[in-house]
Order: structure tokens, then sequence, then C-alpha cells
């Protein structure tokens, strides 16, 4: 049924008759909202109506539902380009000739992105592209000729006239977390274009066209596009490194010759890196940026007096969650009105074993509360007193620090690096520590105070241009030094 009202529909719309073509694809969707199919009309028929903004908003909803939709990202990056959001439109175009680069529309669409962009160089090399595809346009010839000249006789047009720094982000599909949160913020004083994907194909002719490159984490992706013959020929490229990459040992396939700028998230991770590749960092700027938190997502929540103790984070070995039983059993068995609050589901079978079996025999289920995997965790911190850290090492902990700004109480287990990156008296080495910490530590707005101050989304951002603007090297000393 929902095809024949479908076909209803575009006949409709092909008929010219789009008032009623949409009021009966609207009455369908308030049905099937996830309808691929009705998204991707409802996108063409705004379009048609002069609305570039309904039709964004129609097709990055059914990117959402089916990402690998080719002739919907083709007509997302039209709606881009019509209203001039020359950088969406030429993340979405890279995409598109990542896959296809026989197409000569998407090869003439990104050069007029380019052009309106400010770089010309770059619009005349991609029209050659187009007509190398296609070679009979007179007139498109005559414009690429053109804008040659123009590109010869102006070559301060080949930048963006804001003068802002730009920069290419580029990241393993599944790892932009963190880098999407920093990019958000950068774009407050810099151009940062973002390709995330999951084969170098996918990269190069972003790449290609950039002059700064942001490699986002050390991970396989870096080494396929650092060891590349000429990918990076003639860029500044900036690698950063958080940790699993290097404890992995993927850091040790990269190609540091073709590196510019390396960035760590805290001095401890440098140390690490040099003991685990000594003199790889010669002649390399090195920078530590530490992680920013989004201060306004977790607000303050004053008067926490119980003893509610939180726990965030995926159920696996790095995080310790048997060290987290039996930290919690010790203080219950001190302290009955403690409970403990989890939110996170085991992320290796052992633990979806070993954990029930761990609670049955220490009687805690009346105490212990598992929630999984939490959407909204400002919200779920926001009745919580402590926040629980048990994980063996960690490179910053920005779980940790979100939960303290929300508010909670620190209960840190002293891992390797921790002193650099919060004050002695957040940090317990054994359970009776922790039991003291949890009743005589420092008090919550001390501790927010210590975050806003030392590890702000802004701060972070900041130190990012003052990274792409300076030949100097950005070291952040340890935060738990300043304090």
């Amino acid at each position: 049924m929902s095809d024949d009202t479908l076909k209803r529909i575009e006949e409709l719309f092909a008929l010219g008759k789009t008032p009623e073509a949409l009021e009966l694809l609207e009455t369908f969707l308030k049905t099937d909202p996830s309808n691929l199919r009705a998204l991707n009309d409802l996108g063409a028929i705004r379009q048609s109506q002069g609305d570039a903004a309904g039709a964004e908003k129609a097709f990055r909803q059914a990117l959402e539902i089916d990402p690998d939709r080719q002739d919907t990202r083709g007509n997302l990056a039209l709606a881009l380009c019509v209203q001039e959001k020359w950088e969406e439109a030429k993340e979405q175009l890279n995409r598109l000739l990542a896959v296809n680069q026989a197409d000569a529309r998407l090869w003439a669409l990104l050069a007029r992105a380019e052009k309106y962009s400010g770089n010309l160089k770059a619009a005349v090399e991609y029209l050659d592209r187009c007509l190398l595809i296609n070679p009979d346009q007179p007139e498109l010839q005559e414009t690429r000729d053109k804008m040659a000249r123009e590109a010869e006789e102006s070559p301060a047009r080949t930048f963006p006239s804001s003068q802002k720094p730009v920069v290419l982000m580029c990241c393993q599909k599944s790892l932009e977390y963190f880098a999407m949160q920093l990019c958000d913020e950068l774009e407050k004083t810099a151009v940062v274009k973002r390709m995330i994907g999951s084969t170098l194909g996918e990269f190069n002719w972003p790449i290609r066209s950039a002059s700064n490159v942001w490699l986002e984490w050390g991970s396989e992706l870096a080494g396929e596009v650092t060891n590349h013959p000429q990918l990076l020929e003639g860029k500044r490229v900036i690698l950063r490194i958080h940790s699993y990459e290097l404890l992995n040992g993927m850091t040790g396939k990269i190609n540091y010759g073709r590196v510019s700028d390396v960035v760590f998230v805290s001095n401890y991770m440098r140390r690490l890196f040099e003991r685990k590749h000594p003199g790889r960092l010669d002649g390399i700027r090195v920078h530590i940026i530490h992680n920013g938190i989004d201060l306004d997502k977790f607000p303050f929540v004053p008067n926490k007096t119980g003893r509610k103790i939180a726990f965030v984070a995926r159920l696996d070995a790095k995080k310790d969650p048997m060290l987290m039983l039996q930290a919690f059993t010790f203080l219950l068995h001190r302290h009955p009105e403690t409970e403990l609050h989890v939110a996170g589901a085991p992320d290796d079978n052992r633990y979806y074993i070993a954990m029930p079996d761990f609670l049955a025999k220490n009687n805690l289920a009346a105490s212990a509360n598992f929630y999984g995997h939490v959407k909204d965790v400002p919200k779920w911190l926001g009745d919580k007193d402590y926040i629980l850290c048990t994980s063996p090492f960690e490179s910053q902990g920005v779980g940790i620090l979100e939960a303290v700004h929300r508010g909670l109480k620190p209960l840190v287990y002293n891992f390797p690096g921790a002193e650099d990156l919060y004050p002695r008296n957040w940090l317990w080495n054994n359970l009776d520590e922790l039991e003291e910490l949890m009743l005589n530590g420092p008090a919550p707005e001390d501790c927010r105070d210590f975050v806003a101050e030392h590890y702000s989304m802004k701060r972070q951002a900041d130190n990012f241009v003052k990274l792409l603007t300076s030949e100097e090297a950005i070291v952040e000393p340890p935060p738990a030094a300043r304090a």
C-alpha cells in the first residue's frame, strides 16, 4: 500500500500538482517517518519550491537511515550549494567522488564550491577533471581558462577571504566523538572541513585539496595516509594521538617523516610514546593539548550530601569493573547507606558471567544498580554524589571531568599519569584511602572550578588555533601542577 501511495505522490509531482503531492506526502510521513523513499521525495519537492533548507533537512534524515545512498548524498550536496554552504557541500561532494570519480557533474559542482570559497586554483583543477571526462563543452572550457587567468593574476584569491586558519580533519569512522566536539568549538575561530570515512580512497581527494591536514588518532588510517608516496606532499600534517593506538602498537606503523606536528592529550602520553618509540619525534613540533569538556552540557548541581556512587563506562578490562565491585563492597560494609549506580553494559562475555556471580555471592543486589547504556548521561548524573574510576590506565579521563563539573565528588584510582591530570586530593591508591576520600574529599565547588579553569572546550580550541597559526610548540603544563 505504501508503494502505491508514494507512486501516486510522485505522479502528482511530475504533473506539476506540487501542493497536492506535498500534502499527501506529509500525511504519509506521519505514519511512516523513516521511509527512505518518502524522505527523498520530500527533499525533491522542497528543492523545487526553493526551500533548500527544508530539502537539506529531508536529505540528511534519509542519509541517517541509509548513509550509502549516493543519489541522496548528491541531492544534499546540491541543496548545500544553493544555500552557499560551500564547506559542507565540498565534504559531501568529496565523499561522492571517493566512490565515483567518473561523474563530470560532481567535479563541476566541486569546482563551483571551491570558486566561491575563494580557492580558484582548486576550482581550475576540478574543471580540468570535468573536461577530461566530457571534453565537448566549449563554454565550460572558456570558464576554466578565464578562471585560470584570474588565479594567476590574483593569487590572494586562492585563500578564503575571512583569513581564518583552515584545516581538514580526517578521522576513521566510529572514532570521531572527541574530534567532533572540538570541531564544533573550533569553527568559531577557524574553517574546519570534516572528513569521516573507512577507506583511504574516501580521503584521497579531500586531502589533495587541503593545505593543513589533521589526522585524528594514530590509527590504521594515519598509517595508510602517511605511507602514501605522494598524498601529503607539501602539506602541514597534524597527528593527534590519544592512548589506545599507542598501547595497541598502531603508532609504530606511521611514517613520521611526513608529519609536521604531533599532538598528545597529556604529558604522560608523550613520555610513554618516547619510551616506546625513541627518536621518532626528532624534528617534529610536539604539542600537549588536553581534551576539552563541554561545560554547558554538564552544568553544576550543588548540595550533594548522599552516598550514591556513579560509574560511567563500558564494562571491559580497560575500566576494571571487578575492582569497581570490590571497591564498592568495601565501602558498603563500612557505610551501609552507600549505593552503586552503573551506566554501561559489559563489553566482554567474561563480565557477563563474573559480575552477576560476584553480586550474588556478596549479596549486593539491593545496593548495586545497573542501567545499561545511558543516552542522556548529564541528566542521569544529576542525582548522583560521587564519580568512581577504577581504570588501570587513562590518557585523560574525559568522563571523570564531565561528572566532576556536574557536581560529583571524584574518587579516582591513581593510575599512571593521574597526578599530572588531577589534584592529589582526588586520588586513591588503596581501599583505605578510597574510604577516606569519600568521607573527607575536596569540596565539589573547588573540583568544578578546577575543571572549568583547565579543561574547557574553549581552552582546547584556542590552543589548536595557536597551533595552526604558529610555528611554535603549544605545551600545556600538567593541570595538577597549576592547581
